[in-house]
């Protein structure tokens, strides 16, 4: 497992410039701290405290221009490593999966009428929640024409069930009281008021229709037909891109398992701490912005759990991920060396443009992201896609004997 995150990080390592500088990709990225801000670690936010961590600003650093790879490693034979990958493979039942998740998250709908809300109905509701006390309206607790399912605990205690029985255009108050332990310290604990008016009642259909699957908006999908046509095109391309990146990790851990390391300099170990602080720092004001106060040594304690690490140090934890970050590095590096594998300046400007141009990277110019990248680090990193596609280019990849 800890070999997988130090793979992962290579390539967290390498786009560091392009998804964690500055707070134009922290918006993009946001959506998948809010799925994660209830784990334990992140809500028990405290101090920057791991040692490591401190007076970064101070260390000295070296790349790896500044030193030959070659010192530091005593390459295994690369070439023609076999590895072990099951071949992609999607069957049926997978699509079947597939729609029925579907169904779970946009169900089929049938408008009703003639009866007042109950659980497991879709209310569509306009709502705005005032502090109890002053009757002054609160951030975040205001919303039109929002679909809530009821019964899904999305909203706080009681909200929910305060609206079952309610009819059909009818306006409810709701007094509740946030959770003691609720993620923003204005609203935890604190007693609202709800105003909610009850905009439209819809049934879930227990069998999605033709009508249904044109409604998802998925391209060239007008009917139940071409939506599973659709899933099983999409599950293929993504079960190929896993069994490529599977591909890539096995024999990035083979060249390192049959590689012999001496020790790294202490300067280029700090390079990559600084580079992984950058990502820790990123991480952790994601989690502050919805609500959960976390510092880089949070992350930290998050990634120790998330990997079930025997370690139970957090800066001995992340010391070793920052080693075998080096150590991908070096490895990287040194193939590169023997093989006459380079990066030009013409490779990084190509790669910026290209970056920028398809618009994924926040930047309103190409000068503008130029200027806030470090061009070593996507060197390194384009150095590293190509030294991973020559190895798996040179591999036997068979399937699991069982």
């Amino acid at each position: 497992m800890k070999k997988n995150l130090s793979v992962l990080l290579v390539v967290a390592m390498a786009v560091t410039s392009l998804t964690a500088c500055g707070s134009k990709s922290k918006e993009a990225a946001s959506d998948a701290a809010a799925e994660s801000s209830s784990t334990e670690a992140a809500a028990t936010a405290g101090s920057n405290d791991i040692a490591s961590l401190q007076n970064l600003d101070k260390l000295e650093v070296k790349t790896l221009d500044d030193i030959n790879p070659l010192d530091y490693i005593t390459l295994g034979e690369y070439k023609g490593l076999t590895v072990e990958v099951a071949p992609a493979s999607v069957t049926d039942e997978d699509v079947d999966g597939y729609i029925n998740n579907l169904i779970e998250s946009n169900p089929a709908k049938t408008e009703i009428t003639d009866r007042p809300i109950q659980k497991g109905d879709i209310a569509n509701i306009d709502y705005e929640g005032k502090y109890a006390d002053t009757g002054v309206a609160f951030d975040g607790g205001t919303a039109q024409g929002f679909d809530l399912d009821i019964g899904s605990g999305m909203f706080i205690p009681g909200f929910e069930d305060g609206l079952v029985g309610v009819k059909l255009g009818d306006t409810v108050d709701l007094d509740l009281t946030f959770p003691e332990e609720y993620g923003s310290k204005d609203l935890a604990g604190k007693k609202v008021v709800f105003t909610v008016k009850v905009n439209k009642i819809s049934e879930k259909s227990k069998e999605p229709t033709d009508e249904w699957a044109a409604g998802l908006g998925m391209e060239g999908v007008t009917n139940l037909e071409q939506l599973k046509e659709t899933s099983k095109q999409q599950l293929t391309e993504e079960a190929e891109a896993t069994h490529k990146a599977d591909v890539e990790s096995a024999v990035i851990e083979k060249v390192i398992e049959i590689s012999e390391f001496k020790d790294f300099p202490q300067e280029l170990l700090n390079y990559y701490l600084v580079q992984e602080n950058e990502q820790l720092e990123n991480y952790a004001q994601m989690y502050t912005a919805y609500g959960q106060p976390t510092t880089a040594s949070d992350i930290v304690r998050i990634m120790m759990e998330n990997t079930a690490s025997d370690q139970t140090d957090a800066d001995a934890f992340l010391k070793n991920m920052v080693n075998e970050v080096a150590q991908q590095f070096i490895t990287f590096a040194a193939i590169a060396k023997n093989e006459n594998i380079a990066i030009s300046d013409e490779d990084v400007e190509n790669y910026l443009k290209e970056a920028f141009d398809a618009g994924t990277t926040g930047y309103s110019s190409l000068d503008e992201l130029k200027g806030d990248v470090d061009p070593k680090t996507i060197k390194e990193g384009l150095m590293a896609d190509k030294v991973v596609a020559f190895l798996v280019d040179n591999a036997n990849v068979v399937e699991p004997a069982n």
